[in-house]
Formats: structure tokens, C-alpha cells, sequence
């Protein structure tokens, strides 16, 4: 965008969209209100790749689970494989490190969302709100088998129990 200040780059979420300006939300949590007439070039980046979330190291993965008040085996993804081909919702909430989908909290801390439990629509919507914040990864606690096989048929990969020497369990 271009102003009065000069030339620059106003890089989030758009969260508002009028006639006469854009809305954008960074990954901070600041609304940046710009003029229509002061985009220069506008153009829509997919959600980042970030690091293999099945590498992460275990004790990474539980010390988030931990924080986040969930238990149960662990499953990841890569957001931007959950969220391809998807269109962004409208509206997600609040900007911040929690949020509710449906009954299920959210955390966000880091590259990562952690949930226990929930659907394949609450994992979706849950990934949406935490890439507002930067995140790259989603991990789901449970104990549930049917929970599990859910997860294996949207794409996440089981880590295991605790114990395993690895993502493969051994």
C-alpha cells in the first residue's frame, strides 16, 4: 500500500472488505484499516508449510497437549494440507491463544493448534482461527476410536503412545 508515510507492506487476514476499504488482521492481533485508493496490489498466499509436525519432538507435543488441558494419543497435520482447496470462512473468532468450536477449546501456542477431541468441521475451523496467529500445525488429543478413525480419513497421522521410539511406534 501506499500513503501520506510512504510505500508499504500490510501482510494477514482480511477481515473486512468495503467499497472504500480493506480491513487486515496480522498475525498480532493488529487491524491495519487501509483506503481502497492506497492498495497498490493485493494477492492471496496459502497458508505456510512450516516444519513436518510428525518430526516434532514428543515431548513438544505433550508439554502443548499439557498446556492446553487435553489428553489422549497424539495426531498432527499440516494445516495447509487440511485446509487446501477450502475456502476461508467469513468470520473466526477473536484473535488470542484460545478459543471454543462447538464445546472443543482450541489452543493456539506457536507454529501449533492443539484440540481434544471434536469433528473433521471443528478441526477445519479450529486450523482457520489459529492460522491468524501464525500457526502451521494441528494437533488433535483422543482416546476415542472413532474420533481416530476420523482423523485418519482427514489426513492426520497418528504419533502413538508416549513410550514409542517415533511417529512409526518403534
Amino acid at each position: 500500500m501506499a500513503d501520506e508515510a510512504g510505500k508499504r507492506e500490510v501482510m494477514g487476514f482480511v477481515t473486512r472488505l468495503t467499497e472504500a476499504a480493506v480491513a487486515v488482521v496480522d498475525r498480532r492481533g493488529t487491524e491495519h484499516a487501509v483506503a481502497r485508493s492506497d492498495v497498490g496490489a493485493a494477492r492471496r498466499v496459502a497458508v505456510a508449510l512450516g516444519r513436518n509436525p510428525v518430526a516434532t519432538p514428543r515431548s513438544l507435543l505433550d508439554d502443548l497437549a499439557a498446556r492446553a488441558g487435553v489428553a489422549g494419543v497424539p495426531w498432527v497435520a499440516r494445516i495447509s494440507a487440511l485446509l487446501a482447496d477450502r475456502t476461508p470462512p467469513a468470520a473466526v473468532p477473536a484473535w488470542g491463544a484460545a478459543a471454543d468450536f462447538d464445546g472443543v477449546a482450541a489452543r493456539f501456542e506457536g507454529e501449533w493448534v492443539t484440540l481434544g477431541g471434536g469433528s473433521p468441521a471443528i478441526w477445519v475451523d479450529a486450523a482457520w482461527w489459529a492460522t491468524r496467529m501464525g500457526a502451521r500445525s494441528i494437533q488433535v488429543r483422543t482416546s476415542d476410536p472413532a474420533v481416530a478413525a476420523a482423523l485418519a480419513s482427514s489426513g492426520f497421522t497418528e504419533l502413538g503412545q508416549a513410550d514409542s521410539q517415533g511417529p512409526s511406534g518403534g
